[in-house]
């Protein structure tokens, strides 16, 4: 009896010795900058119980995020294959290997993962919405998207969250967009009405139904919605001069667009504004006024396109030496501002030239913002 309890007893010293070895190896592996052989031992040592399962779920999720997403995918394949898995494990199981597979690009094994927990009714089918959407988003499959938003957003503690209403108004955008290229415009007021319901003022579906009615030649109309843009986000003024220009030029109005760029110079303190009214000051009053208009302007709030306007007026005004050599600094500061990027995300830093509704990068909406923003407004600066 006394031989058998001592057997029985030395089998779990053993496998905690066994354990300290594999950790010991595992260190090893680390200090000699082997990650991949460290993170295999950890793994063969941690055994898979009720007590590590939460472990092994931390454990996947952190390969995923440094990179790992196969070695994730296995340690949470493992955790889903074994026998008995308690229910709430089990969708938390089906959740983190649906993120593995949509790092993987594996999109539609993600989305049947995310049905079955969205399926099984628990609390955990909120968390599976939010992943459809991410799926359905980059499939571009906005209807599902839009589908999903929408079932998420009956749940008190996402029904005023901002961002979601954002994100399902730009579904419905997108959508709006499709069916004007297919010239369907019924549908695409259908889609931007739509996207109102999920935010009040969502700036691009206000810009889509500007476009609609300078479209259909209600241009009084679409100026209401373009100043009704300008009014909720000064940012966006330079999406909205040469829509302005057009109507104003169709209805006849010169006078009160140029009253308009002066507010915008003003109280906006765009740039592209201020371009917009120097081109029509050289048509009404000459080099001289515009140069002095520029010159003004830039005291108030340096720019290197301005600038580059500015030398361009000069040239027509100085004695052929002096052109020269402001010809060549104009190409300098020419070049400067075509290699500097305009946009910026404010989420995860991307930077371009373009402006996106969705950052190419970290796939935010809303988050591309310009790099230069003006200097605080300053109503002083035009008295004409």
């Amino acid at each position: 009896m006394g031989r058998f309890s001592s057997a029985k007893s030395s089998s779990p010293k053993n496998t905690r010795e066994d354990l300290f070895q594999d950790y010991f190896v595992g260190l090893n592996y680390l200090l000699n900058d082997e990650p991949d052989e460290a993170i295999d031992t950890f793994i063969k040592a941690l055994e898979i119980n009720s007590e590590t399962i939460e472990t092994h779920l931390a454990l996947g999720a952190l390969l995923r995020r440094r990179g790992k997403v196969d070695k994730a995918i296995n340690v949470h394949q493992a955790l889903l294959a074994r026998p008995n898995l308690e229910r709430k494990f089990s969708n938390s199981v089906r959740l983190q290997l649906s993120l593995n597979y949509i790092a993987a690009g594996l999109l539609d094994r993600a989305e049947r993962l995310s049905k079955e927990v969205l399926d099984d009714g628990s609390e955990a089918r909120w968390e599976a919405l939010q992943q459809l959407i991410t799926i359905y988003q980059t499939e571009k499959e906005w209807d599902n998207a839009i589908g999903c938003s929408s079932e998420l957003l009956k749940n008190v503690n996402y029904k005023k969250d901002g961002v979601l209403r954002g994100k399902a108004a730009h579904f419905c955008c997108e959508i709006a967009e499709q069916n004007l290229h297919d010239e369907q415009i019924a549908e695409a007021r259908a889609a931007i009405k739509r996207a109102f319901t999920f935010e009040r003022k969502s700036i691009r579906a206000m810009l889509l139904l500007a476009d609609i009615e300078q479209r259909e030649g209600n241009y009084k109309a679409s100026i209401k919605e373009l100043l009704r843009v300008r009014l909720a986000q000064p940012r966006f003024t330079p999406q909205l001069l040469e829509r302005l220009a057009i109507c104003y030029e169709r209805l006849g109005d010169e006078a009160e667009f140029e009253k308009l760029l002066k507010a915008m110079v003003v109280e906006d303190a765009s740039t592209e504004a201020a371009l917009m009214l120097t081109r029509r000051i050289v048509a009404k009053s000459g080099n001289a006024d515009a140069t002095e208009f520029l010159k003004t302007y830039l005291k108030e709030f340096p720019s290197l396109s301005v600038l580059v306007e500015l030398l361009r007026l000069q040239l027509d005004v100085v004695d052929e030496d002096v052109a020269s050599s402001l010809e060549s600094l104009l190409n300098l500061v020419q070049m400067q501002a075509q290699e500097s990027s305009e946009y910026q995300c404010h989420h995860c830093g991307f930077q371009t030239k373009s402006f996106f509704w969705m950052c190419p990068s970290c796939k935010s909406w809303d988050k591309i913002r310009p790099i230069d923003h003006p200097p605080s407004r300053q109503a002083s600066m035009i008295s004409k």
